[in-house]
């Protein structure tokens, strides 16, 4: 039987940038964090790249909620670039309001 508060690897981040982003969307929900191997990023290089990646540790008491928080966070990663149908700019799928022209990504022009 494995006990509640252990701490279980939720996530792999690919940099450490990724693993701090994810620890305050976490955050925001209480969920503790631990990172494990966000120094190995210096290995680049003598290492293949996926073994740079950070783990995200939450306590299995929080599993779920962390597995939620983060299918959400995945499945806004995975949504494309948009154009701006006020200004026609290109911007970026983690955009939510055009860089140009400050238009709301959802706002019709």
């Amino acid at each position: 039987m494995t006990d509640l508060f252990d701490w279980i690897s939720v996530y792999k981040a690919e940099n450490a940038i990724e693993a701090n982003l994810i620890k305050g969307l976490l955050a925001l929900s209480r969920i503790d964090v631990r990172f494990h191997g966000e120094a190995l990023a210096g290995a680049l290089g003598d290492i293949p790249h996926e073994q740079t990646y950070v783990s995200i540790l939450v306590m299995q008491i929080k599993q779920r909620q962390a597995e939620k928080i983060l299918l959400e966070y995945q499945s806004k990663q995975s949504i494309h670039d948009w154009f701006c149908s006020h200004c026609g700019e290109k911007n970026g799928a983690g955009f939510e309001f055009c860089w140009s022209c400050q238009m709301d990504k959802d706002e019709k022009a």
